[in-house]
């Protein structure tokens, strides 16, 4: 590969290329990273040793959150009457409101034995015996739980917001993977839509279409559209172009090779767009339980609130089940892998057979009046539950207790202060830099845009309390992810059993995580830092286990041959290799662990998260959306900042 660039060079510059692939150790991005940091802490030092203060003057902020208090105030007094919400909006809520209670209600009028047998048939016929079992014992857990009614409101909240991403998101993708203009076009909206954490999206939303279902309808499919419309223009991008030519060479009009070629040919990777919608759904409406989605959210919301360990428990279990059974049963439809093979015979035989026992079923029970599940046939585990947490407190509570005191007196603590009470034109500064080292100019013109806009919208102080919060939570998953995903590496038994937990892990909703954090830790900023690692880590762990593994056998032959150690062909060969995939690793976990930081003020983590949650519970428009834009110019930064440089090629 560099012989063309050699013989380019001459002779005379034969030296060059040994300098670049072994650069001083101040030409070190990481050693210039260093120095940045040590210019912050000195100058944090210096200006308390003056006596000069930190914080972001001006205001600014004031200002925009009175503006925005202002136009809710005028959205709520003029809803009825101003034509964009009397003809619009409000019939857009009305008619989600009604779809989302009449999917509930039709669930109902379904009754627990036919939804139960229905879905079961379903799921056998899509995805296999295992699968239907699975669906069986979901909702098995949705009756025993006493939580019945409440999963079948999340159920249809789903149904309601899925079909409207996938409704939008599928002809989008369609056009941007048959336009390139298009494609270019989208694909930063879609960017900035993955980056912005799940909690900024609420309240926009909440502006436009008020608190209730509607709302979380609508923010959970915006929120869940970005893959279907991704997954799809890749899937259409990745038809064969052979195929295309030949199609249009017989006469086939762009519709016709639409709906005969690159549908069908992209049919299984578009399924596993509609998965990833499904599973983006899942967790957005539990978070939307903050905007009164009701469901198996808010009982975990209200759980939380109370301290109530054993009955978050119970309502988390519920939303595993259901998360971890909508994957599997979407996920074979999109592989096809387990769905059963049945002659074409008997399939409509088959079908009838399933309709007639799913009618028979439901006209039974409504002649029994059977609706839902009796809640006193329910078993609660709260009791025991929360019996068992008060025993690991005082088991282990002194331990975590000590834990976090101490991350919270000699590592969060100090580093809030330095960032919060630093000069901010320094820690703007700074950011820019970084930015510069790490991912060029237009990276740090991005940091240096994002740090002026937290500035300007007035919670300079939380957000970098914020901040603080995210690195030191994106220090340890990084740190784990790497050693642990090292080890994957080395040892297909460990990575055989490693990866299902992986793949549960990535199923469940991030709220899920507060709940066995809280039980450790209690309530505070720790267990949102705990719960903010353990949901970022399998990412990082399957990016960094699949660079390592994507290093060519041949480069670790030679240099196995050349006497190289273990430890030589990790941080020489291996690391280097992969460093787009580690950079991608870093680049999720700190996204994540934003999103989770963020989440972890329902469990007391404060700061910008509760900014959000406080403007929406007191209707402080404001103060929760300048904290929703100031979470957004946080994950600007770190996104740009560890996308990393881009390679130039010769």
């Amino acid at each position: 590969m560099t012989t063309p660039s050699n013989r380019g060079a001459g002779a005379s510059d034969g030296a060059h290329p040994r300098r670049e692939a072994a650069p001083g150790f101040s030409a070190s991005p990481w050693f210039q990273a260093l120095l940045v940091i040590i210019v912050l802490v000195v100058g944090y030092v210096i200006a308390r040793s003056l006596g000069i203060g930190g914080g972001f003057p001006g205001t600014t902020g004031e200002r925009f959150m009175a503006w925005l208090d202002g136009i809710y105030a005028w959205i709520v007094v003029n809803r009825n009457d101003s034509p964009l919400f009397l003809y619009f909006f409000n019939y857009v809520s009305v008619g989600l409101g009604s779809a989302v209670v009449l999917i509930d209600r039709l669930l109902g009028l379904l009754t627990w034995p036919g939804v139960t047998v229905i879905g079961v048939l379903a799921a056998w016929r899509v995805a296999g015996w295992r699968v239907a079992l699975l669906v069986l014992v979901t909702f098995g857990v949705f009756a025993l739980t006493g939580l019945w009614d409440e999963s079948m409101t999340t159920l249809a909240l789903i149904i309601t917001s899925v079909s409207i991403a996938l409704l939008f998101g599928l002809p989008l993708g369609i056009l941007a993977g048959r336009s390139d203009r298009f494609h270019r076009a989208i694909r930063p909206v879609l960017d900035f839509m993955q980056i912005m954490p799940a909690f900024a999206y609420l309240l926009p939303f909440v502006l436009l279409f008020g608190i209730g279902n509607p709302a979380a309808a609508v923010v959970t499919a915006v929120y869940a559209i970005p893959p279907a419309v991704r997954i799809t223009a890749l899937a259409i991008r990745g038809v064969p172009k052979g195929a295309i030519e030949a199609t249009t060479s017989l006469g086939s009009t762009p519709w016709q090779i639409l709906t005969k070629v690159q549908l069908p040919s992209a049919r299984r990777t578009i399924l596993l767009g509609v998965n990833q919608t499904i599973m983006l759904a899942v967790s957005m409406v539990v978070i939307a339980s903050v905007i009164g989605a009701g469901g198996l959210g808010d009982a975990i919301y209200q759980a939380l609130s109370k301290v109530n360990v054993g009955q978050a428990l119970q309502a988390g279990l519920a939303i595993v089940m259901l998360a971890i059974a909508m994957d599997r049963v979407t996920g074979a439809v999109g592989h096809g892998t387990r769905t059963p093979d049945i002659p074409d015979r008997y399939r409509l035989p088959l079908l009838g057979t399933g309709l007639i026992v799913s009618i028979v079923t439901v006209g039974v029970a409504r002649l029994l009046g059977v609706e839902g599940w009796p809640r006193d046939l329910s078993v609660d585990i709260s009791g025991p539950v929360n019996a068992f947490a008060d025993g690991l407190q005082a088991a282990i509570g002194p331990f975590t207790t000590a834990l976090g005191t101490w991350t919270l007196d000699r590592v969060l603590n100090p580093l809030s202060a330095v960032l919060g009470g630093a000069p901010w034109p320094l820690v703007v500064l700074c950011a820019t830099a970084l930015g510069a080292i790490f991912g060029g100019w237009r990276a740090a013109l991005v940091s240096a845009g994002s740090f002026l806009g937290v500035g300007l919208l007035g919670v300079w102080g939380n957000a970098m309390d914020t901040l603080s919060q995210v690195l030191v939570a994106s220090v340890l998953t990084i740190a784990l992810g790497v050693v642990v995903g090292v080890l994957m590496s080395r040892n297909d038994v460990f990575a055989v059993i490693l990866r299902p937990v992986l793949d549960a892990m990535q199923t469940l909703p991030p709220f899920v995580y507060l709940i066995p954090a809280v039980a450790l830790f209690g309530i505070g900023r720790v267990p949102a830092l705990v719960a903010a690692v353990i949901f970022a880590l399998p990412p990082v762990i399957r990016l960094v286990n699949d660079g390592i593994r994507g290093v060519p056998p041949a480069t670790l032959e030679a240099a196995t041959s050349q006497g190289s150690t273990g430890w030589q062909l990790l941080t020489k060969v291996e690391l280097p290799m992969a460093r787009g995939s580690l950079l991608l690793a870093v680049n999720q976990g700190l996204i994540l662990v934003l999103s989770m930081v963020v989440m972890g003020a329902l469990v007391g983590a404060g700061s910008l998260g509760f900014d959000v949650v406080f403007g929406l519970a007191q209707n402080q428009l404001g103060l929760g959306l300048a904290s929703g834009l100031a979470i957004v110019c946080l994950g600007l930064f770190l996104d740009r900042v560890t996308q990393g440089r881009k390679v130039r090629r010769a």
